[in-house]
């Protein structure tokens, strides 16, 4: 099972256009089924637009921020800096997760209270888990009816503002603000649906976006052919870019501060179970770390200790200084953490640079102008 799994992965983020469309019968297979699952799709968002389908509306205002993707475009860290931008100017804010990964997904329950975490990641899973750590007098809620979850944080902690997390495709809920992010370097994988591509929705469909976020923007020389298509499909709407950029290092399990320049010439080993685990390698090397060795794994991985044995024994027989991992992985993982080599977690965070203010004032704007 885990090598079909493997091999439909690698399918999945390979190739771009018709050239690599049908390489083997598997490629055929994997297609088909995609076409399947785009019909499918294109269904229910017509079932939603009719009237077929009810969108239920809550008593606040509704921030959706998601993707159009499978793959990390850095949803959790969005959801993180739109929570603060919105609790600074004053508003009660809850994020709301469906929870992906964790044992309360169906049933639901409360990560945080704003003040302490009342669930473990087992229960939350890695994305909650890590926003409920890092979040401040912001309640974090899990449940696949976000409905619900969203009326009891209206009721239990008088939010007057909610974040759907991961919420683009989440149609039953009615929303104000609907914040789109895209990869920019791949903003629609290899161009086809699940399970041939990776697109969780056709690429027409980021026209139901408020506005989009370019996240891992790199400036070029023009504008590419992904760059019109996504100025074509979002028809005046803004398009924000932003970056990901390292924020903070710290020694794991002991949350001591660590100059990320402390990297540079530091004999590693790296692991990661993120959407993009090449950015975490190569955010290692920016920051000039000497990189012995690398294991990923799929995003959301659930470590065994089978797992957490392998790394540190492969680290040992490569002797080097440290370890490392990113802070969604930790969150797994820092109750069975070896003493050596050390574990060092690097944090991420997003920039908009020179615009941070024009997307800040359009986001505040918003908030407090309904």
């Amino acid at each position: 099972m885990g090598s079909l799994r493997r091999r439909i992965e690698r399918t999945m983020t390979q190739g771009d256009g018709a050239a690599h469309l049908f390489s083997s019968p598997f490629e055929w297979v994997l297609y088909a089924c995609s076409g399947v699952y785009e019909l499918a799709v294109r269904l229910r968002v017509c079932l939603y637009d009719k009237g077929f389908f009810r969108q239920e509306g809550l008593p606040c205002k509704v921030v959706s921020i998601g993707n159009l993707t499978v793959g990390g475009t850095g949803k959790t860290p969005m959801v993180h800096y739109v929570a603060n931008l919105l609790k600074g100017i004053g508003l009660e804010v809850a994020v709301i997760s469906r929870g992906y990964g964790g044992k309360a997904q169906r049933s639901g329950g409360l990560v945080s209270d704003g003040k302490t975490t009342l669930m473990g990641p087992e229960a939350s899973g890695d994305e909650p888990q890590l926003l409920a750590s890092k979040l401040r007098e912001i309640p974090v809620f899990v449940g696949k009816d976000r409905c619900r979850a969203s009326r009891r944080a209206v009721g239990e902690f008088g939010a007057s503002v909610i974040i759907l997390d991961d919420g683009f495709q989440h149609l039953r809920i009615e929303r104000d603000l609907d914040l789109l992010l895209l990869d920019s370097t791949r903003p629609f994988g290899n161009g086809y649906c699940i399970p041939r591509g990776t697109l969780r929705e056709p690429v027409e469909q980021m026209k139901r976006a408020t506005a989009i976020v370019l996240t891992r923007w790199e400036e070029t020389g023009g504008p590419t052919r992904e760059q019109s298509i996504i100025e074509a499909f979002a028809e005046g709407r803004p398009i924000f870019k932003c970056i990901h950029v390292p924020e903070a290092l710290y020694l794991g399990g002991k949350e001591e501060s660590l100059d990320l320049a402390s990297l540079g010439g530091r004999r590693l080993f790296a692991f990661s179970g993120i959407g993009r685990n090449e950015s975490f390698r190569e955010t290692i090397g920016e920051l000039e770390g000497d990189l012995a060795g690398f294991r990923g794994f799929p995003d959301h991985h659930q470590y065994s200790h089978r797992d957490l044995r392998s790394i540190w024994k492969r680290a040992r027989d490569l002797r080097v200084d440290n370890i490392i991992t990113t802070e969604k992985d930790f969150v797994k993982i820092h109750t069975e953490i070896p003493a050596t080599p050390p574990l060092l977690v690097l944090t991420i965070s997003i920039s908009f640079g020179d615009n941070g203010e024009h997307f800040d004032s359009y986001v505040r704007n918003w908030a407090l102008s309904r």
